[in-house]
């Protein structure tokens, strides 16, 4: 996640932008080459633990470790004359893993692990697909140090449900100890151990950070000594999942961060229940603060207002809104925007954004020009009035849809009048990267238009606009294609929440900069890069400092 957010609260990275334009297919599921032999629940165990013993060992098959996986685990696949010995083995184990019998922990609903560990069934066959993947893992990492490779967690052509078990068997592994297992009534708990420095402790930075209301409650649950039976009924399997360590790469790491706060209100538990659906685009109320997802709309843009942070993947906290209960859980209806950029324009990224322009062989001075900031445009007179809430009519059926969405707007206070914004596009921000020794000078070629932000309260349209004229901010004037539109949002943070809010009503994603850390000219050329319409800039200072924030990455820390 470090590499998605940006550097300001509801902003993303320019690679994350460009990555999400990739589809996402779903997996595949093929006929495996080879069959399973029959294995029972401490066979399984005691080879696991065997490959846990072994797994910092210096790279190498024995015969009789190949002997065990074709005696005990699977039976002799057809002989395949053009791979050796080794690429067979990836193959069979491949095969076998993208079969429709195992998990596809690729999908966010499966990746809470720890519901596996309450079913004497569900363990034993959760154990095997570790045991599958675990062997599969040696002989990839065996492979990439005969080859010479650094990337050892990487095969071209594996299965993406392959490959999310691999890296699951790599991560359970070294959250597991085998040798203080008692297989009895109490599961599997009492043979995961947890790193309560690394994991517990996180739980109360992450709450701190968020100013979590309850810290009290959560202080109680956290100092527990006992990690066993009684730990298992008192969090819930998303929260185990997390502190027991056993965490994918991905958003859901987020929410079973959240899942631990929340769990330490018993109280609230069932309120917040819509979290385990772990919905990008949603939030949710908690006494008198509102969180929000990082990758929901509202999320993006309350994360410019002061004091809002972006911890854990959550935003908050936010503004109190009257229009929810005290403690609800709230889905977000928003619409995806007209992306600009295309898959082929990443290859001219470097071209669209090169700091001369087009290349020549000869440049002139009148060529270029110094882009500096007026700062005499400060504006103190925006501020966020409330949060608005409304249920999502479905316009075909005119009745609520069945996951009973909400429609969000945000109300400003601008120089005394009322000016409520709908959040209707989930467009993205780009956090403008930083630059040095600025600023700098921009190429004529780099066309833009400064406006102040409370100019876009009047009548304004920007690079063909798609939505409807269904709010205050009301009709059109002027459509541009070409350039680049600037939004000098100088003075109080509300002002940037303003502009983003606008984009967010427009359809229009946004690169934000701040002047501290990047100057105008370079703003200006990475949105030509992204190909977004909009520049948000700030001289608010407002820095989300990402790396010492509580992070919620994977444990995973094996050698490469």
């Amino acid at each position: 996640m470090t590499l998605c957010i940006g550097r300001f609260s509801g902003t993303v990275t320019l690679s994350r932008y460009l990555g999400a334009l990739n589809c996402q297919t779903a997996s595949v599921n093929s006929t495996p080459n080879a069959r399973l032999r029959k294995v029972d629940f401490y066979q399984i165990t005691d080879r696991l633990q065997y490959l846990q013993n072994i797994r910092d060992a210096p790279f190498g098959m024995s015969e009789q470790e190949e002997y065990f996986l074709y005696s005990e685990l699977i039976y002799d696949p057809e002989p395949d004359e053009t791979s050796g010995p080794l690429e067979q083995d990836i193959d069979a184990l491949s095969s076998l893993l993208n079969s429709h019998v195992w998990m596809d922990f690729s999908d966010l609903r499966n990746q809470v692990v720890a519901r596996q560990f309450f079913n004497e069934i569900d363990l034993e066959v959760f154990l095997h697909q570790m045991l599958l993947s675990a062997e599969l893992n040696r002989r990839i990492r065996l492979q990439a140090t005969i080859e010479g490779r650094c990337d050892d967690y990487f095969v071209p052509g594996l299965p993406r449900k392959v490959a999310w078990s691999v890296l699951l068997s790599r991560i359970f592994l070294q959250n597991v100890d085998f040798e203080e297992c008692d297989f009895g009534s109490a599961g599997l708990i009492p043979m995961l151990r947890i790193d309560k420095t690394r994991r517990v402790d996180k739980v109360w930075e992450i709450g701190n950070a968020l100013r979590w209301p309850r810290m009290d409650e959560v202080g109680s649950l956290v100092q527990r000594e006992s990690a066993g039976r009684a730990m298992r009924f008192a969090w819930s399997a998303p929260s185990l999942t997390f502190l027991l360590g056993i965490t994918l790469p991905g958003p859901s790491s987020s929410f079973m961060a959240m899942s631990c706060l929340v769990d330490s209100s018993p109280a609230h538990r069932e309120k917040l229940a819509g979290l385990r659906e772990m919905r990008p685009q949603s939030g949710f109320q908690y006494l008198l603060n509102t969180y929000w997802q990082w990758e929901s709309v509202i999320g993006k843009v309350l994360g410019a207002m002061e004091g809002s942070k972006c911890v854990a993947g959550w935003i908050g906290p936010c503004a109190f809104t009257p229009d929810l209960d005290p403690v609800q859980y709230v889905r977000i209806y928003q619409k995806p925007p007209a992306e600009r950029m295309k898959k082929r324009d990443r290859k001219t990224i470097a071209q669209r954004s090169d700091p001369l322009g087009l290349r020549d062989t000869k440049y002139r001075v009148s060529d270029f020009v110094m882009v500096l900031p007026d700062l005499d445009k400060c504006i103190n007179d925006i501020e966020v009035d409330k949060l608005a809430f409304m249920v999502h009519i479905d316009p075909a059926t005119g009745e609520p849809g069945d996951l009973l969405e909400h429609d969000v707007a945000v109300q400003f206070t601008i120089n005394g009048g009322l000016w409520p914004v709908r959040l209707r596009y989930n467009v993205s921000f780009i956090a403008a990267a930083a630059c040095w020794f600025g600023p700098h000078v921009l190429s004529r070629e780099y066309a833009y238009k400064s406006v102040c932000v409370r100019k876009i309260t009047t009548n304004f349209k920007w690079a063909g606009w798609n939505g409807e004229t269904d709010s205050p901010i009301g009709d059109l004037y002027e459509i541009d294609d070409d350039r680049v539109l600037l939004i000098e949002a100088y003075g109080a943070a509300n002002s940037a929440v303003f502009a983003r809010a606008w984009c967010a009503h427009m359809g229009l994603s946004a690169v934000v900069s701040d002047l501290s850390i990047t100057c105008l000219a370079c703003a200006i050329r990475e949105a030509y890069a992204a190909r977004v319409a909009v520049v948000i800039v700030s001289n608010s200072s407002k820095y989300e400092d990402t790396e010492s924030e509580p992070s919620v990455i994977p444990t995973y820390t094996g050698q490469h």
